[in-house]
C-alpha cells in the first residue's frame, strides 16, 4: 500500500513556476535569490580554506544536531539580527528541513493554523500529516489576530505557523502589536508558534522577533542562510526550548542531511564577518528592485495588490484566472507563479511576482507583458 503522503503529494506551483522560468526571458516565478548577488568567489575560497586547514575532517558524517563550531557562530550572528534567545540551537538542511523535522515532532493528525495565504512548500509539510488545517486571514498588517484569537476559542491547535517578515508569498510584515498579541495567545491558549524567518537578514528595518517576546517557551524560530548567502548550501538552523531542540537534533539521526563541509563554510563565513556585512547592503538591493516593480505596475494602472515591505515577492490579484494569465504570458515570455495553491480558501486569481531573478529592465519589460495580457 502507497502512505497517505505517497499518495497526495504533488509538483508545488513554486516548483511548476522554477520549470517555466527556466524557458522564457523573464522569469518572476523564482523564489532563489537575485543571482548576481550570491558570493561564488568568497564561497570557493571558503571552500577551499576549510579543505586546507580541516582535510578529512570536513568531509566526515555531520552529526545530529550540527557542528558545534557552527553553532557558536550562529549565536553570535543572532544578536546582530535582532533575534535575542538563550534557547539552543539545532543546525539543519536549510528551513524546510526544519520544518519537516518539526512537523514529524509535533503533528500525528493534529491540528495546525497557517495564515491564509502561506508558503505552500511549508505548508505542504504540515498538511500532510495534520487532520485538521485552518486558514486564518492575512493583511496588510499580518496574520489577523481577531481572527486567530476567535478561532482558538473554539479549537486548540497544536500549531500555528507563520512568516512575519517579508512574508512569502504576500510581501508583508507582521506588525508590532500582532507579534504581541500572537505570543500572548500562544501562553494563553497552550499552542506553539512556528516563527519561519530566513527573510530578516535581507529586510532591513522589521520589528522585533516572535521569539524576543516569547517568555514561557512557546515560540519556535526557524531561519537558514539561504536568502543571505545561497540556497544551494543548505543550511538552516531552528531556536528552540532546550527539551524541543533535544529531540529535533534526536530526529537528524535519522537522515544526517546537513552537509558537515557546508557547515564549516558557513562557519567560517560567519567568523569573518562577511555575511553579517551582507545585511548592510541587501535590503537596499531588493527594496529598489521592488521599487521598479510596484512602479512599473502601478504606471500600468494594475493596483490591487498589498504594498510589500521587504523581501522578493508582491502578491497581485489579476482578476482572471491567474493560470489562464500564465499560459498566455509564457508565450509571450513571462513566467511568475500562481498562487492558488498558496491560499486555503480562495487565491483563484491572485499571481506571485518575484523580483530576483530579472533585472530592473526585465521587471519593467514583464510588467508591459502582463498589462497585454490581462487587457487581451
Amino acid at each position: 500500500m502507497v502512505s497517505r503522503i505517497g499518495r497526495e503529494i504533488e509538483l508545488s506551483p513554486v516548483e511548476m513556476g522554477s520549470r517555466l522560468g527556466r524557458n522564457v526571458k523573464i522569469n518572476m516565478a523564482s523564489g532563489s535569490p537575485d543571482p548576481s548577488t550570491i558570493p561564488v568567489d568568497e564561497i570557493g575560497r571558503a571552500y577551499e580554506e576549510v579543505l586546507a586547514d580541516l582535510g578529512p575532517r570536513s568531509l566526515f558524517y555531520p552529526g545530529a544536531g550540527g557542528q558545534q563550531e557552527l553553532i557558536e557562530e550562529v549565536n553570535k550572528y543572532l544578536p546582530a539580527i535582532g533575534l535575542r534567545s538563550k534557547d539552543p540551537i539545532v543546525i539543519t538542511s536549510g528551513a524546510q528541513h526544519a520544518i519537516e523535522l518539526l512537523s514529524k515532532y509535533f503533528l500525528e493528525n493534529g491540528t495546525v493554523v497557517v495564515e491564509n495565504p502561506t508558503f505552500v512548500e511549508t505548508f505542504s509539510a504540515f498538511k500532510l500529516r495534520a487532520s485538521v488545517t485552518i486558514p486564518v486571514t492575512v493583511d496588510g498588517k499580518g496574520i489577523s489576530t481577531d481572527e486567530l484569537e476567535l478561532v482558538t476559542k473554539i479549537v486548540k491547535p497544536d500549531l500555528v505557523y507563520v512568516i512575519p517578515d517579508c512574508h512569502n508569498p504576500a510581501g508583508v510584515n507582521l506588525n508590532e502589536e500582532r507579534r504581541k498579541i500572537l505570543v500572548e495567545l500562544a501562553e494563553e491558549r497552550d499552542f506553539y508558534v512556528i516563527e519561519d524567518d530566513p527573510y530578516r537578514p535581507i529586510a532591513g528595518c522589521v520589528p522585533a522577533p516572535l521569539k524576543n517576546y516569547d517568555r514561557s517557551g512557546r515560540v519556535i524560530h526557524v531561519s537558514s542562510f539561504s536568502k543571505i548567502l545561497a540556497p544551494g548550501l543548505r543550511i538552516g538552523f531552528v531556536v528552540a526550548p532546550p527539551e524541543i531542540a533535544e529531540k529535533l537534533s534526536l530526529m537528524e539521526q535519522l537522515d544526517f542531511s546537513t552537509s558537515t563541509l557546508n557547515q564549516y563554510v558557513v562557519s567560517r563565513l560567519l567568523r569573518s564577518g562577511f555575511i553579517l556585512s551582507r545585511t548592510k547592503i541587501l535590503p537596499e538591493h531588493y527594496r529598489k528592485k521592488m521599487k521598479v516593480l510596484v512602479d512599473s505596475l502601478t504606471d500600468a494602472g494594475i493596483s490591487e495588490f498589498n504594498q510589500p515591505s521587504c523581501g522578493f515577492f508582491l502578491l497581485l490579484d489579476l482578476k482572471r484566472d491567474a493560470h489562464r494569465v500564465l499560459e498566455e504570458a509564457v508565450r509571450q515570455g513571462l513566467a511568475f507563479v500562481p498562487a492558488k495553491d498558496f491560499f486555503l480558501r480562495g487565491g483563484e486569481t491572485m499571481a506571485r511576482l518575484s523580483i530576483t531573478v530579472p533585472n530592473e529592465e526585465q521587471i519593467k519589460a514583464g510588467v508591459e507583458i502582463l498589462k497585454r495580457v490581462i487587457r487581451g
